[in-house]
């Protein structure tokens, strides 16, 4: 994309401390390489734009961005809906799932909708300094 303004839009969950944490963990590894990255967690306040108005911001941000990156942890609805528009629109999507062995499962729908699922930060960081990743052997269903 000519236009992008974001190496990556950020998908993920960050309604629990866990949940922001985690995101933080990933957000600091993109963050750590000069990448330029959309954060919807940081984008919009439900309560001034409303429902409509985050939804109409992160779509916006989606079309303007490389790629998406998304956080698979609890698997979120709004995370998963990210992912497939994406996918829908053509742009490389990859999923970050912290702590990915072989025994987890990831529902093909997202399993086949990524190129690569990063097992946690420092599988990420290997990526981006190397391109090196080597596929942790998830169970789709």
């Amino acid at each position: 994309m000519d236009d992008a303004l974001y190496d990556f839009y950020v998908a993920g969950p960050f309604f629990d401390r866990d949940e922001t944490a985690s995101m933080e963990r990933l957000e600091a590894v993109l963050d750590a390489h000069g990448l330029t990255t959309f954060k919807p967690r940081f984008a919009s306040e439900i309560e001034e734009v409303g429902p409509k108005g985050c939804f109409d911001d992160d779509v916006a941000a989606i079309r303007r961005s490389k790629a998406v990156i998304a956080n698979l942890m609890d698997d979120d609805p709004g995370t998963m809906f990210e992912i497939g528009f994406a996918h829908a629109l053509g742009l490389p999507v990859y999923a970050y799932r912290e702590g990915l062995a072989p025994t987890d499962r990831v529902n093909l729908m997202i399993g086949q909708a990524v190129r690569a699922v990063f097992a946690g930060p420092d599988d990420l960081a290997r990526w981006l300094e190397t391109g090196e990743h080597r596929d942790v052997d998830y169970i789709q269903f």
